[in-house]
């Protein structure tokens, strides 16, 4: 962990925009919805849809799950899942934009709003979830992580990516822990993955059991 606070700003802008500006971080989102694929996939080696994702589907075999896409933005987890077979998603987002985005791809049963530093009131009792990308440097924090794995029936699989970086920077394994023994759900894994490579931020992907 370093001393002070983070220096955000050795990323690209882009992602510097969002990892350090929580009050305007859904602004920074909505803006940059219509180009956010190309910028983060093309410009800046995203993987981290594919690689939590191949994760997921390693541990949910079934491909008739029901299935909650966490920060789902523009849908590339969904997609991804969507080509190998998984046809119940629904998708959750809090810039209404990357929603709309999300949309267009028709692979979402349900789409809705909301904003995981608050308790979620799901349409449905999903099987399992996936939530990329949405742990890192800025809100919501991992003391938020119950709300996110409370959408799951009892039992129920998540698979959480969070910032490499980020929790090596803030020192976010102890909080998950703290998190989890709050909570009461239980860390199965705990795995190292590629997230974005052309920044060399890596993840861990979290294998929770609700």
């Amino acid at each position: 962990m370093v001393s002070g606070r983070p220096d955000i700003h050795r990323f690209d802008d882009r992602l510097a925009a969002v990892y350090g500006d929580a009050g305007n971080k859904e602004r920074h989102y909505d803006e940059w919805a219509s180009s956010y694929d190309h910028d983060l996939v093309k410009d800046l080696g995203y993987v981290a849809h594919r690689e939590a994702a191949d994760i997921f589907m390693e541990l949910v075999a079934d491909t008739s799950s029901g299935i909650l896409d966490v920060a789902c933005g523009t849908g590339l987890v969904g997609r991804y899942l969507r080509e190998h077979g998984y046809r119940t998603l629904d998708g959750a987002d809090f810039s209404a934009r990357m929603l709309h985005e999300s949309g267009k791809l028709g692979i979402y049963r349900a789409l809705w709003k909301h904003d995981f530093t608050q308790p979620a009131s799901p349409p449905d009792s999903y099987d399992a979830l996936i939530c990329v990308g949405m742990f890192s440097y800025s809100l919501p924090g991992i003391v938020h992580m119950h709300h996110v794995v409370n959408c799951v029936r009892p039992g129920g699989l998540c698979v959480i990516t969070v910032n490499g970086a980020a929790w090596r920077d803030l020192d976010l394994e102890s909080a998950v822990r703290q998190e989890s023994g709050k909570h009461g759900f239980a860390i199965e894994q705990t795995r190292t993955a590629g997230y974005i490579v052309k920044e060399d931020i890596d993840s861990r992907v979290l294998v929770i059991r609700r």
